[in-house]
């Protein structure tokens, strides 16, 4: 992605596209969000989103890297700490470790009056924490005269490596119960079974961000630290400061924090390529459910994959925002079939899920699915009307914009390509959906016009 957002990944960060949907009769596009595809074109909204002239960074000593947007109108400081660690990065037979791990840091204390969230609530700030496949994220928003806690605090959480047993113990349950609150979710259920499906046991993005149940209960204190020692080094994180905030005071803050940690070796990733084209096939669960839940699951571009990630969410955009919305258009032409219909695209390291979902009636299922390949065709083989895809232009970067007004918002979307590659991808995104050709974003459609990796929730049939 660069922009692209899944609505069910764990703790998703803001700030990027992907999965719009359209549900029932209403198009979900408020009143400001359409003033600004109007009044907004990428081009103009390039200098103003995330502004390269605006921010700094550094990689100190020890490798830290350090992303400062100054914002002196801004009346907080958001800062986000990234650890280029997550769920993928689980060692074998130990999946949740990445999670459990985060868990146990952010809710670690050794008594009321230092616990470092306290700290933070005292002076009126908010802190939390977030695991996704690629990067696990700690931050904060505090008042702007409070930047230098906030840094404190999230150095005071993310170094901590002395887990007590009970606490490992408490927060396992913690994200058991999680765990079980996501199965309830159908959307989610679709989007863990397509990464399950498509991605195939060798590939660590097929693996739940929770963990099992089975490697949970296996997974103690100690394995906790060798993890804590083998990823959360310097030169494995970075600090993103923005707000009212000036470059020299954030670094002040961060080296104190942060600067007596030493570098080591980062672990290597030795990840298999998920195949593009998928090799076509199906997967039906049934589930005590109404409704029928219809996934076409492709793999899409990595991060390094510029332009393709731009056409990926253009697609998205065309597919399933707002009034341009193909997808929908289409299943209501043919006598109201769709209830939900999405995309889920989320930007990663490897090559990423790009699933196009419809929530329909069980009897519909093949008509769905038959829908949803034509589409998938006609994008790929039909031109684009200009004027289509100008308002698709317009619509994206609305949402861009939209997605990165608050200090809070642009931490999180440098924090997210910062830790899967480089902040600066934040900065660049607008232009590229700004010059983005049609024919180019019709060869990226020809991706998605293959038969995909079907996913299939649908009711359990009577015995």
């Amino acid at each position: 992605m660069a922009h692209g957002r899944a609505q069910h990944e764990q703790t998703p960060p803001q700030g990027r596209s992907g999965s719009s949907r359209w549900r029932g009769q209403a198009w979900l596009a408020p009143a400001l969000f359409t003033c600004l595809c109007l009044f907004a074109p990428a081009r103009q909204a390039r200098a103003a989103v995330l502004d390269p002239r605006a921010i700094r960074s550094e990689t100190l000593g020890n490798g830290l890297r350090l992303v400062v947007a100054s914002d002196p109108a801004a009346a907080v400081a958001a800062i986000e700490v990234v650890v280029k660690v997550g769920a993928a990065d689980d060692p074998p037979e130990q999946s949740g470790t990445a999670h459990l791990l985060e868990h146990v840091l952010w809710a670690r204390r050794s008594g009321e009056d230092d616990d470092p969230r306290l700290l933070i609530e005292r002076v009126g700030g908010v802190v939390d924490a977030g695991t996704l496949r690629d990067y696990t994220r700690f931050y904060v928003t505090v008042p702007a005269d409070s930047a230098a806690l906030g840094v404190e605090v999230l150095a005071d959480m993310v170094l901590a490596r002395e887990f007590e047993e009970a606490l490992v113990e408490r927060e396992r349950r913690v994200v058991g119960e999680e765990s079980a609150a996501r199965r309830e979710d159908l959307r989610a259920v679709l989007n863990d079974l397509a990464f399950a499906e498509l991605y195939g046991p060798e590939h660590p993005y097929a693996r739940p961000i929770s963990g099992t149940r089975d490697d949970l209960a296996a997974i103690d204190s100690a394995r906790l630290a060798l993890f804590h020692d083998s990823w959360y080094l310097p030169n494995n994180m970075a600090v993103i400061l923005c707000g009212d905030v000036s470059f020299d005071a954030a670094r002040e803050a961060v080296v104190s924090a942060f600067g007596h940690l030493l570098p080591a070796a980062v672990p290597t990733r030795r990840w298999p390529l998920p195949r593009r084209p998928a090799r076509p096939r199906e997967r039906v669960v049934e589930m005590p459910v109404e409704r029928a839940y219809v996934m076409a699951a492709f793999a899409g571009p990595d991060v390094s994959e510029h332009s393709q990630v731009s056409g990926s969410d253009l697609l998205a955009t065309l597919l399933t925002h707002g009034p341009l919305s193909r997808l929908a258009h289409r299943l209501k032409e043919t006598s109201d079939i769709a209830l939900e219909v999405g995309v889920d695209f989320l930007t990663q390291r490897d090559r990423a899920l790009f699933g196009a979902w419809v929530v329909c009636a069980p009897e519909r299922i093949q008509e769905v699915k038959r829908t949803i390949a034509a589409e998938m065709r006609r994008l790929a083989e039909e031109p684009i009307p200009p004027a289509e895809f100008a308002s698709a232009k317009r619509l994206l970067a609305a949402g861009y914009i939209f997605a990165n007004e608050t200090p809070s918002d642009r931490a999180t979307t440098l924090g997210f390509y910062e830790a899967i590659d480089t902040y600066r991808i934040a900065s660049y995104y607008l232009s590229w959906v700004n010059y983005a050709r049609i024919d180019a974003v019709m060869d990226v459609a020809r991706w998605y016009s293959e038969e995909p990796v079907w996913i299939i929730l649908r009711p359990e049939q009577s015995r």
